[in-house]
């Protein structure tokens, strides 16, 4: 499949992630974010690892962000568990099944959790006011050198308010909603990157509006509360995500083009410890 390209108000993700990688023909796959944080770091083991498997956190997230972005969504795209436990063969062949087919699998009250965490967000000031009028699930397809890119906005802000110059992603999180927490959060899971990919295809591809202003809306999944952060142009994380961005496309159009090999099979590197790692050490060494 390959979806038309444009501004698709409600596209939603089903749609969205059934337009895949084909290891086999990058030149006519589409390229997201978050293929390219994958892609990145080595070209050559992500052409030879198994498709990827969610994660528990992935899963809670999708859940909520289908409660809060797509409800309507939540009977075609969640089912519920029959297993207390997935140690039986039988079971572990049901979760494969749900899995394949793009199921969320849930238990208990685990929908009615995320329902109300939906409620929070819409009840609180700042999130609430991002929401109003917003739109939902809006995918960005084009092309760029030829190649197809895309992304999936969460929320779109309705265009003659305050955010109206901002794209906003909701993230969930069980780290922490303090300015450390978050920090280390979005390095660690390379949010820049997003930031940077979903601003430049909007500002590309968006035919009458222009926006300086990547925004999160993020939610504790332990304790439901939510804050928004937001990220503007030149800030180091969206500067960084625009370099790291530049060069993944510029391997990933070599790679398309000459075939994926080894990075490693004709040269000698050096590799040496961050300079964080030094600090520990002489920490390590100072308390013993």
């Amino acid at each position: 499949m390959v979806i038309p390209e444009g501004i698709h108000h409600g596209l939603g993700m089903g749609a969205y992630h059934g337009w895949k990688v084909d290891k086999a023909d990058l030149k006519s796959s589409p390229i997201s974010c978050s293929f390219l944080k994958s892609f990145a770091p080595n070209p050559y083991e992500w052409a030879m690892s198994p498709p990827f498997k969610q994660t528990e956190g992935m899963r809670t997230g999708s859940l909520f962000d289908l409660a809060l972005t797509d409800p309507n969504e939540i009977q075609n795209q969640v089912v519920t568990s029959p297993f207390d436990s997935f140690r039986t063969k039988e079971a572990q062949a049901w979760k494969e099944e749900q899995i394949g087919a793009g199921k969320i699998i849930i238990s208990g009250d685990e929908l009615s959790r995320a329902q109300k965490a939906a409620q929070e967000v819409y009840l609180h000031p700042v999130a609430g006011e991002i929401l109003d009028g917003c739109s939902f699930q809006v995918g960005i397809i084009g092309k760029i050198d030829g190649f197809h890119v895309k992304c999936l906005l969460d929320i779109l802000p309705k265009e003659n308010g305050d955010w109206a110059d901002c794209l906003v992603d909701y993230k969930t999180t069980a780290n922490g909603l303090d300015d450390d927490s978050l920090a280390q959060t979005i390095g660690k899971f390379k949010y820049g990157w997003q930031g940077a990919w979903y601003l430049g295809l909007a500002n590309k591809f968006h035919p009458t509006r222009k926006f300086t202003r990547f925004a999160f809306i993020w939610q504790s999944t332990k304790t439901l509360e939510v804050r928004v952060t937001t990220l503007s142009l030149g800030s180091t994380a969206l500067l960084d995500g625009d370099r790291c961005i530049a060069r993944a496309l510029e391997e990933f159009k070599k790679c398309a083009e000459f075939g994926i090999v080894s990075r490693y099979a004709t040269k000698v590197d050096q590799v040496d410890i961050k300079p964080y790692h030094a600090m520990s050490e002489e920490e390590m060494e100072v308390e013993s």
